[in-house]
């Protein structure tokens, strides 16, 4: 009879507190886990583009074996001699054709820019793009739409202080200084670390000296292998002193907290990152 009863009582206190701390251990585990893997989802849809990127490039390279030189920048003008060799040069060095700068910081809003002093200053390969030709259209077509017109925008003495048909300029203050921060209406990325950073905050930032507000990274090409034979480009995202492909057969492209490799060459492309 007093077995029949006990039974009848149920879970004690502690019982039903030691069920509870151990779900609560298990939860702790398992969500980060679950959330990591969804980031890292993210991230891998990210880097799709880059293949798109890449493909689109490629294909007009099919058609035409020297479709990356048609562009007014290398064609035209009193020095366009100059600029072509510079783009044939570049194509084939270790850091590649810097087209554009992606900037992320945690409290605004992603900023797409033709160059900048601390990762690529002085550069005007994103002339390549203008307003149409294979630059232009291999964007357009690898869904980074606001992209191209925000360089040939900013190239060419565009309105940056207002929205455009394809993109949005964000207004901030910093002391008293208004600034404008241009981004695309259609997102270029998805993940988290591609619109703010590192989750630990960018004061670990070792690959741009003393800068914690702001990370930045080059969208670049280079032919395949460095081997202007090849006829093929790779593309990748890569930090400041970041290279594509070094003599010695690797890259700096951006590695992500989850392991994500954003660059076409594939493992070796980011066997040299450095946050």
């Amino acid at each position: 009879m007093q077995m029949l009863n006990r039974r009848k009582q149920g879970f004690t206190l502690i019982e039903v507190m030691v069920v509870i701390i151990v779900m609560g251990f298990l939860a702790a585990i398992a969500v980060p886990i679950a959330l990591g893997a969804i980031e890292r989802s993210r991230e891998n849809i990210d880097r799709t583009k880059l293949f798109y990127l890449r493909e689109a490039l490629n294909r007009a390279l099919v058609e035409n074996e020297d479709a990356l030189y048609n562009s007014s920048f290398v064609s035209s003008g009193n020095k366009s001699a100059e600029n072509l060799s510079k783009l044939q040069t570049a194509l084939k060095s270790e850091k590649g054709v810097d087209l554009f700068v992606i900037e992320m910081r945690p409290d605004l809003p992603t900023n797409v820019q033709n160059n900048h002093p601390s990762i690529n200053s002085g550069s005007e390969m994103s002339k390549l793009v203008g307003s149409g030709g294979t630059w232009y259209d291999a964007l357009k077509e690898s869904g980074f739409h606001g992209v191209a017109d925000i360089l040939n925008a900013r190239n060419n003495g565009g309105n940056l202080n207002k929205d455009g048909d394809t993109y949005y300029a964000f207004a901030y203050k910093s002391g008293n200084s208004t600034y404008y921060r241009t981004y695309p209406k259609e997102p270029m990325f998805i993940s988290r670390e591609l619109n703010n950073g590192k989750s630990q905050g960018l004061d670990g930032i070792s690959s741009q000296g003393g800068n914690n507000t702001n990370y930045r990274l080059t969208m670049s090409f280079q032919w395949t292998n460095r081997d202007d034979g090849s006829r093929s480009v790779e593309v990748a995202l890569l930090p400041a002193n970041g290279k594509m492909l070094s003599s010695g057969g690797k890259g700096g492209a951006l590695r992500t907290e989850h392991g994500v490799c954003f660059s076409t060459y594939g493992e070796k492309g980011c066997a040299d990152y450095k946050y």
